[in-house]
């Protein structure tokens, strides 16, 4: 498991389909985040910085904590899906804050670790949103829309593909 970053262009595309994919902030510190294979498309999971309420809130189907809370989370509710064109390894040595580089190294340490589990939540988060809203319960209901639209941005990913390779 690595960290990455995605390139402005493809989020801001994305973004147009589907406002709940979250944006960068105009790269002074894009968000990074991990990639995911889940069945033929990768997926890139973005991270969140630490924050309090993060050691109090209890995993779920949509959110995980790393390291108990206290690097921050993993948001599964906005993963998208990428492709290799469109996703930058983020070389954690370069990083000049060096609070931030100890964070991400600490980040990575705790998502090596934790590796299956995470690829099965995301699995699992893919799998339900997937599904007919009729076949759902009120609490998937509930998960599914504050989720990116995945059906649907993997439509115009493979849009994108297409376009970049011609």
């Amino acid at each position: 498991m690595k960290i990455y970053t995605v390139k402005e262009e493809y989020i801001k595309f994305l973004s147009g389909f589907d406002s709940r994919v979250s944006m960068n902030k105009k790269e002074k510190r894009p968000y990074v985040g991990i990639v995911l294979q889940i069945d033929e498309i990768k997926y890139y999971a973005p991270l969140t910085s630490p924050k309090p309420k993060h050691r109090k809130m209890k995993n779920a189907v949509d959110f995980r904590k790393i390291g108990g809370g206290i690097y921050g989370a993993i948001n599964f509710n906005n993963m998208i899906p990428v492709t290799d064109s469109e996703i930058c390894l983020k070389i954690i040595e370069n990083e000049t804050d060096m609070k931030y580089r100890e964070l991400l190294k600490n980040q990575l340490r705790h998502l090596q670790r934790d590796g299956y589990a995470i690829c099965a939540t995301a699995y699992k988060l893919h799998a339900m949103c997937m599904k007919e809203d009729s076949s759902l319960t009120e609490h998937e209901r509930a998960i599914k829309l504050r989720c990116c639209d995945f059906s649907l941005l993997e439509k115009h990913y493979k849009e994108y593909s297409v376009k970049m390779q011609s």
